[in-house]
């Protein structure tokens, strides 16, 4: 589906929305016109007050989502007004219900304006209206791909329908000016044959920018274009792709390396009893790449949480007999979701709770809430989420795949590799030593520095774990025995060319290294037994060697 054809179905998605929300709303006031009316005969019915308040949220959350500024703060004030009749006097109770009579005639004339003003020609035309839908801010939240050269530009409507937007530059120079005079896109797909300067150069120029090292560079052009294989990785290069592949081998090369960068389609289990502002958070949420469950009915909660598996969670903090704390609660209970982020709905008049909610629940997103700031919090959240459950299994200094993390993944790699995957054993020569001499925290700079120059060589090719104190391990993907040789060789001479500074003087470090390539009788475990073989027999001829069994 196209940009426009998606832009198209959510605004119809939108209006239709919007039209039941105008429906339903003044079906409320007239219920709230009937409710002030029997509280003012029988000031005595605490339900009755109850219900007024429930209808007086409904209509400053749902508006808040359609943008209708002027209507939402009189339906807050309104429903803030309602929570004291509970705790006032006769007389004040009269006086207040005057009161909300007057602010439920405003929101009637409010609403029966935006409505006239959605349904008039020059809202037809698009010339004016007050109420407007998210699809800009929404296709602002969308990562950008920048395609460089004619070559380049033909992958255009992958990265669409992968839902990135594009830019692209013609040429080596005009690239370089746009590269340079903003913040760098997410991803890079460079032409092979750029008229006006090497691909490669480009390439190497963009990963000298310090904020470079997430960013998917792709070279792509005829096969005979990658006679420079190890070159263009050394660059920096995360791939290299045929232009004259077939479309769904492109489309697979394309997820597999800009999976890093993709947005997610993450679950979000929203649990809204409105279901006004149950259909519009569903139509913003699908619209902006989340894949929403969405449940007006409270009670069915728990078939709801173990049919979706959310990454996240959304609750309104009123929902009828209970409330979003008792299902909070209910999460926290389980296991399984003990750690899953949840978002409570509420409004200025519910703050008071937060100190209670804050034991339950990761934020609050306060009513009314735009689309924009729906997106946004909920997007930050499972972020932060998923930033920290990334470091579990992960060695803290160096990011590398802790010793199990690794095994699994290279036994994933022996099942799906295209090539015959190759596996590295590295050990720093003298680390002991080095924290002996120079101290503990000299030695974690050797750590991470080897860490940084095996992710920058191997990038995409390859998985890199420490499996001990001083040794880590890699497991070469896409990758022949000849190009991982050529590439473990490069980070053997990029660190040895390092310099380590502290209070004891300047030092410098090396490495040697055992290599094994896979051969058919082999399981992970002694896969690894033989790279160690490799490494011991590597280490007998000194410091810098590399042997391959």
């Amino acid at each position: 589906m196209t940009d426009s054809h998606q832009t198209d179905e959510l605004t119809r998605t939108v209006e239709n929305a919007r039209e039941k929300f105008y429906t339903i709303s003044l079906e409320r006031i007239e219920k709230i016109r009937g409710l002030l009316l029997d509280i003012r005969n029988d000031p005595r019915r605490k339900d009755l007050v109850k219900d007024l308040h429930q209808l007086y949220h409904r209509l400053a959350g749902a508006s808040g989502l359609y943008e209708m500024g002027d209507f939402c703060d009189r339906a807050v004030a309104a429903e803030d007004l309602s929570m004291q009749l509970s705790e006032q006097d006769l007389t004040t109770m009269i006086q207040t219900i005057d009161q909300l009579g007057r602010l439920t005639n405003n929101l009637y004339h409010l609403l029966m304006a935006y409505r006239d003003d959605q349904s008039s020609p020059q809202r037809a035309t698009g010339t004016t209206s007050h109420a407007t839908t998210p699809t800009g801010s929404l296709e602002a939240l969308k990562r950008t791909i920048f395609m460089v050269g004619p070559a380049a530009l033909n992958l255009a409507e992958i990265f669409k329908e992968l839902g990135f937007k594009t830019d692209s530059a013609p040429d080596f120079a005009s690239a370089r000016g746009a590269l340079f005079s903003k913040r760098l896109p997410d991803g890079l797909i460079i032409d092979a044959a750029l008229k006006g300067g090497s691909p490669l150069e480009l390439a190497r120029l963009v990963r000298q920018k310090p904020d470079s090292e997430d960013v998917p560079i792709v070279l792509v052009g005829e096969e005979g274009a990658f006679n420079e294989k190890i070159t263009a990785i050394q660059s920096g290069c995360d791939d290299f792709w045929n232009s004259k592949a077939e479309r769904d081998v492109l489309n697979a090369k394309a997820g597999r390396v800009f999976a890093r960068i993709c947005t997610p389609r993450y679950k979000i289990l929203v649990v809204e009893d409105d279901p006004v502002q149950a259909a519009a958070m569903h139509a913003f949420l699908d619209s902006a790449g989340f894949e929403p469950l969405v449940m007006t009915d409270p009670t069915l909660f728990e078939e709801g949480l173990l049919a979706s598996q959310p990454d996240l969670i959304l609750l309104d903090l009123l929902l009828g007999e209970m409330t979003g704390f008792d299902l909070a609660k209910f999460v926290r209970q389980n296991d399984k979701f003990d750690t899953t982020p949840i978002v409570f709905l509420t409004t200025q008049n519910q703050l008071q709770n937060q100190v209670r909610g804050k034991r339950l629940g990761d934020d609050y997103l306060l009513k009314p809430a735009t689309p924009e700031l729906l997106v946004s919090t909920i997007a930050g959240r499972i972020e932060r989420y998923r930033a920290l459950k990334g470091l579990v299994g992960r060695d803290g200094l160096t990011g590398s795949l802790s010793y199990a993390e690794f095994m699994n993944a290279a036994t994933r790699i022996m099942k799906t590799s295209s090539v015959n995957p190759v596996l590295m054993v590295i050990d720093i020569e003298g680390l002991s030593a080095i924290n002996d001499q120079y101290s503990f925290s000299s030695g974690e700079k050797v750590l991470s520095a080897l860490g940084d120059v095996m992710k920058k060589t191997f990038r995409e090719f390859g998985v890199i774990g420490r499996i001990s104190g001083d040794e880590f391990a890699i497991v070469g993907d896409s990758l022949s025995v000849n190009e991982f040789m050529q590439l473990v060789q490069f980070v053997r001479d990029e660190f040895q060319k390092l310099s380590f500074k502290s209070e004891e003087g300047t030092f410098k470090a090396s490495i040697t290294c055992g290599v094994a390539s896979l051969k058919d009788e082999h399981n992970v475990t002694v896969w690894l037994d033989v790279a160690h073989r490799a490494l011991a027999e590597a280490k007998r001829h000194g410091p810098g060697s590399i042997i391959l069994q």
